[in-house]
């Protein structure tokens, strides 16, 4: 956990210099952090632009810091579909338990065993040619299930696949700052705060992308220099 007045700190008092450019209230720090927080996720978890791939993890490094948000959903499978968690941010992994099915003709099998059977996810051309295929070792089965997004469901084949796992990259519970007023000094000091759920190898970055925003809304040049001078990003 990362504490958010620390950040605060930080930044009214070592980077932002805020007594020249003017005051970062605590309602416009938290709405810049929020942002922050989502510009910090988007660049860990890969970019969909055309200047580098749009893959999950370029380092093991990149892995470890998205680690607070990666989340196991585990459902059973109706008509063929699961709902799509509310704070879904992105698809990581995703699974049938087990990796076998019982067999009538043999009571030694289990339902259930150490391994998990891999659920490929695909885009929905591919999907509904593979469902529609003739051949059979394309076609999905319980051995070889499939699954695309559609909405807020994912669409999964075969159909009865029973319980599943999905495992992925949610949104952060954003940090905050709830100001309270001081009455000896007449003036606003953090009350109710929420700190981040990113860990201390965070701060840099975090720090970096409120600053940033924070030149913008001022306007000021220098700052916007100062900042881009000193990007953790490299």
């Amino acid at each position: 956990m990362l504490d958010v007045v620390s950040v605060y700190n930080d930044i009214t008092k070592d980077s932002a210099n805020t007594p020249q450019n003017g005051d970062l209230s605590y309602e416009m720090f938290n709405r810049m952090s929020k942002r922050a927080e989502l510009r910090l996720i988007d660049w860990l978890s890969g970019s969909v632009s055309n200047d580098r791939l749009p893959i999950p993890y370029v380092t093991q490094k990149n892995k470890d810091w998205l680690s607070p948000f990666i989340t196991k959903y585990e459902t059973q499978v109706v008509n063929g579909r699961i709902t799509r968690p509310s704070d879904y941010y992105m698809y990581e992994n995703f699974f049938r338990l087990g990796s076998k099915v019982a067999d009538d003709c043999d009571d030694n099998e289990d339902v259930l065993d150490d391994c998990d059977t891999p659920i490929i996810i695909l885009d929905g051309d591919e999907f509904n040619d593979r469902c529609k295929s003739n051949v059979e070792e394309i076609r999905p089965s319980i051995y070889k299930p499939i699954t695309k997004l559609v909405g807020n469901e994912f669409e999964l084949g075969p159909k009865d696949l029973g319980s599943v796992t999905l495992e992925y990259i949610r949104y952060p519970k954003y940090a905050s700052i709830i100001p309270t007023m001081d009455e000896v000094y007449n003036e606003e000091v953090p009350g109710v705060v929420t700190d981040y759920e990113w860990n201390e190898n965070s701060r840099e970055i975090l720090i970096w992308f409120i600053v940033d925003t924070y030149a913008n809304h001022t306007r000021e040049n220098a700052l916007k220099q100062f900042n881009a001078a000193s990007n953790p990003k490299g």
